[in-house]
């Protein structure tokens, strides 16, 4: 068999062609890493600062530093850590943006929210209720991002968290205050809300247009984006959108019961939209723009603690008592970053597992993610077990892979002071950022 010159010709083109298509959509997908200042105060391995952050961001293609809080009293934007981000304190809003120098090509925004700013939740309302209020927030958003040399602005609008009434609640810290301060979930003005912020998201973009900067808004956890987001009139104004897609389920909202927190997919009807599946599709099917949606990967786990009626398998869903033990670092209960995990997982085969440690389970169907447990030892008179959901480095890579799928613009990291900046789990820095860039 013998292929003419023309047919090889034409076959070289096709696969130059396919080379610089593949090449060219590398280049364009989004890698948004979002970044929680407060690793900066955490200690010894876990403290991560702007030079702790310089090995992950070369693989991010937006960095969205957070949080910034606004201020009851006028509107204005202003730093949840004061003491860490301003001039006067630590100066981390120049550090963060100076990041530019050794990274020319990457977008350094702020990120406004995030169930970070936990004082007066009402304000979030406030501020889009009165024409004079957003104005005074714009140039506050203005005048932020041009003082400290930011790219722009992300919306991560605190809006109350939706209340399953089938889920036993026992909300942590956080979740607690916006209960309370928003009541049973039950916003009697959700309709003009969800105009306002669309009349928000307009009006500031039209001043960040003239500015050259950028405005992304993000999907919180538990947020009815079909109550506060008209997606199809939102999509004009924003350059892009990121999809918090974490924490379906968690020790904090359903403490009984120890779930998958980040299924793409789902197994129960009941709960068919607490999975990332559900949550992609219905942001395309209302009119989204695919280009313009980031899929969120989390770097953390969610833990619960085992009793001795959880049973033997440790296959969820299984009864649990209420949120895992907080790890050394996060010292948060119900929370571990992934490198607070991966020191403690064993092969679910090994026979003589060191008291402490978990056992690794993965998915090999890539539809519900991976999990880790320990069973309560009756023989040692142990009371209590723990199993955790957690995103590993292929939970992120079958994510990112889901995200090209569906012909998403990228993916979000959610967030880089709790994926592995030491290399501790495997001598790599950044693992679940990195898989989640090559497998896009």
């Amino acid at each position: 068999f013998v292929v003419s010159p023309v047919a090889n010709t034409m076959l070289l083109k096709l696969t130059t062609c396919l080379l610089l298509c593949c090449v060219s959509y590398l280049q364009a997908a989004r890698v948004v890493c979002y970044w929680d200042g407060k690793s900066y105060w955490r200690e010894g391995t876990a403290k991560v600062t702007t030079e702790e952050i310089k090995p992950g961001l070369s693989y991010c293609t937006h960095l969205l530093y957070g949080f910034t809080a606004i201020d009851d009293d006028d509107y204005h934007l202003e730093p949840v850590d004061k003491k860490l981000d301003l001039d006067k304190g630590k100066g981390q809003y120049r550090a963060v943006a100076e990041l530019k120098r050794a990274f020319p090509g990457l977008s350094i925004m702020l990120s406004v929210g995030g169930y970070q700013d936990t004082d007066d939740q009402e304000k979030y309302f406030e501020v889009l209720e009165k024409p004079e209020r957003r104005t005074k927030f714009i140039n506050s958003v203005s005048t932020t991002l041009k003082q400290y040399s930011f790219d722009g602005i992300d919306l991560a609008w605190q809006f109350p968290p939706q209340h399953e009434k089938y889920e036993t609640t026992s909300l942590s810290s956080i979740w607690h205050k916006i209960k309370k301060t928003f009541g049973a979930g039950v916003d009697s003005k959700a309709a003009e809300h969800k105009d306002q912020f669309v009349a928000l998201v307009r009006e500031l973009k039209a001043v960040l247009r003239a500015d050259g900067k950028l405005l992304s808004i993000a999907l919180l956890p538990h947020v009815n984006s079909t109550t506060y987001m008209d997606v199809r009139q939102l999509m004009p104004y924003v350059d892009m959108v990121n999809l918090w897609t974490t924490d379906y389920r968690t020790p904090e909202r359903s403490p009984e019961k120890a779930d998958f927190a980040t299924p793409i997919y789902y197994e129960y009807p009941r709960l068919n939209f607490q999975n990332t599946d559900f949550t992609v599709r219905h942001w395309l099917e209302h009119g989204a723009e695919s280009q313009k949606l980031n899929l969120g990967i989390a770097t953390w786990g969610r833990s619960w603690k085992l009793t001795t009626d959880s049973g033997l398998s440790g296959v969820p869903p299984l009864l649990a008592d209420g949120p895992g033990p907080a790890g050394p670092h996060t010292k948060t209960d119900g929370l571990l970053s992934y490198y607070e995990t991966c020191v403690k997982l064993v092969s679910p085969t090994n026979p003589s597992a060191p008291a402490g440690m978990i056992r690794r389970m993965t998915d090999p169907t890539k539809r519900l993610g991976t999990y880790a447990f320990r069973l309560p030892d009756r023989r040692a008179g142990e009371s209590e077990g723990l199993w955790v959901s957690f995103v590993e480095p292929e939970t992120a890579g079958y994510l990112a892979a889901y995200a090209k799928m569906k012909g998403l613009g990228g993916v979000a990291l959610l967030d880089l002071g709790l994926d592995d900046s030491r290399g501790i789990c495997d001598g790599s820095k950044f693992p679940i950022t990195r898989a989640a860039k090559l497998n896009l």
